[in-house]
């Protein structure tokens, strides 16, 4: 037999019925016993969905009916707290250090890297071309200071040199404000 779907139930069925007189009272029910209310709403539909798809539920006396609801709705609970039980759920709060493998994953870190990364390309900015071709060649390309000298046409020693004052200028621009900061 096919279940009835909510639109072929006229108010004047006799589900209908049965459904304005108690799901009130199998609400309440969930309710009393702690059950979410998006929870006790899906409940309920399952104790209707039952209760429609047993057609000699209608020929029982009312108050037979709202046993046999209250049993089905019992039967429900039970089953959504096993539900529940195999399904563990960790509150988010509990498990945000789990998140992540290390600290420095986490979004505050990444944030306050970005910032630093970003503050420190300024400061780079603010250093003479030369000195910032440099340090580009030598930090971004990870290219040695033999092969930036080659590259630059001077000798190794000359490259060596640059890239001390470059970094020391950068040092001392960007670790002043990085002193203040704290």
């Amino acid at each position: 037999m096919q279940p009835m779907q909510p639109a072929q139930l006229s108010s004047a069925s006799p589900i209908a019925h049965l459904f304005q007189k108690n799901a009130p009272i199998i609400l309440a029910f969930y309710r009393k016993r702690g059950v979410q209310a998006e929870d006790a709403e899906d409940l309920l539909l399952e104790v209707f969905t039952a209760a429609i798809e047993n057609p000699r539920l209608i020929t029982l006396p009312e108050n037979e009916q709202l046993a046999w609801l209250k049993r089905v709705a019992h039967n429900k609970l039970v089953d959504h707290y096993r539900r529940q039980s195999y399904r563990q759920t960790t509150p988010l709060e509990a498990s945000y250090h789990q998140l992540f493998e290390s600290d420095e994953e986490a979004p505050e870190f990444t944030a306050l890297r970005q910032e630093s990364h970003e503050e420190l390309r300024h400061h780079i900015s603010q250093l003479p071309t030369e000195h910032q071709e440099i340090l580009r060649l030598r930090f971004t390309y990870d290219m040695p200071s033999k092969e930036i000298a080659r590259l630059l046409s001077k000798s190794d020693t000359a490259v060596r040199g640059l890239l001390w004052r470059a970094v020391t200028l950068l040092r001392t621009t960007y670790g002043e404000k990085q002193g203040r900061g704290k």
